[in-house]
């Protein structure tokens, strides 16, 4: 039986998951719907699928799963829809650009009673990430993670589009990494005259540990790393694979400015996760209360900021349809 997904969001996010979704045995992209009619019709003509608009695609009787790639202000409309007709779905971070938006999607998946969204934290099935993870076993309790996030980018934006565009993905790795909340936050940046932005988080987890975020906006080049360090040892990332080229007496290693070739095999590999999971009926990756808890922890990094002080993350009670608290 083929599973047919509806996919809502044709620019770059979107497109990449589409070749994904279009290698997958037994799923076929069926619909297509996009703000930009020409960028959907495009894409719909690529996949043999039609156009829709959004929220009519999500009621078509013939999508069984959505994927929502669309722009960071309609995934919660969108996941909430999905989760009212009971369709899975695949939310790429963040799930609103407010927490009353991150909430509304908690809320309407707990009153539904089943875990329907997977948010898009795709770092967990990135090799280098997944082989840190897998290193830790036996080096005993953790007491420091630290994320090292350089990102190449023109659009100058503001430090609350980095938080929620950019830093949840680091904020994630660390409660992933350790099993642990982040109890306070302190934020020191460094504001260019030009708009760029250099930012150091520092959280204090409910393990006792740390972890810290260093990011830098229109840095030179895109870069992700993590180290982390345990009772018993440590274990850190390795530099992502580059060419080496050598010309005019200079040997070179380029390290790249493009995300999507930083994270083409964790894409690939989480598009092919949920299709196991769509296959057999599971539920797998990260929840709805990882990317809640993830815009929480960005906004308390938000008011330490604003405010130059710390911070405490107030997280409201584990709702039980997400297991024990950590």
């Amino acid at each position: 039986m083929t599973i047919g997904v509806g996919l809502i969001g044709c620019g770059g996010m979107g497109s990449w998951h589409a070749g994904n979704l279009a290698a997958q045995p037994g799923l076929a992209v069926v619909a297509v719907a996009d703000a930009v009619p020409a960028a959907a019709a495009s894409l719909a003509s690529s996949l043999g699928a039609r156009v829709q608009d959004g929220l009519e695609l999500i009621g078509s009787d013939d999508v069984d799963a959505v994927l929502i790639a669309s722009s960071d202000e309609t995934h919660a409309r969108f996941a909430v829809a999905a989760i009212e007709v009971g369709k899975p779905c695949l939310c790429e971070k963040p799930l609103g650009t407010t927490i009353e938006q991150a909430r509304a999607v908690l809320d309407a998946e707990v009153a539904a009673g089943r875990r329907l969204v997977r948010v898009g934290f795709m770092r967990e099935l990135d090799p280098a990430h997944a082989q840190v993870a897998s290193a830790l076993a036996g080096l005993g309790p953790i007491t420091k993670v630290r994320c090292v996030h350089r990102n190449v980018d023109d659009e100058h934006r503001s430090v609350e589009a980095l938080f929620a565009q950019s830093l949840v993905h680091d904020i994630h790795t660390i409660r992933w990494l350790t099993g642990a909340e982040f109890e306070r936050v302190t934020v020191h940046v460094v504001s260019r005259g030009d708009g760029f932005h250099d930012l150091l988080l520092v959280g204090e987890l409910t393990s006792g540990g740390l972890g810290t975020i260093e990011f830098e906006d229109h840095g030179f080049a895109y870069e992700v790393q993590v180290e982390v360090t345990a009772e018993g040892g440590m274990a850190s990332t390795l530099p992502h694979p580059r060419v080496i080229t050598r010309a005019g007496a200079i040997e070179a290693l380029s390290i790249g400015t493009d995300w999507f070739a930083r994270f083409e095999e964790a894409y690939r590999v989480e598009i092919e996760d949920w299709a196991r999971c769509l296959g057999d009926g599971t539920f797998g990756g990260p929840t709805v209360w990882d990317g809640f808890v993830a815009q929480m922890v960005a906004r308390a990094g938000e008011l330490a900021m604003e405010s130059d002080a710390v911070v405490a993350v107030e997280l409201p009670a584990r709702p039980s349809l997400y297991g024990d608290a950590r």
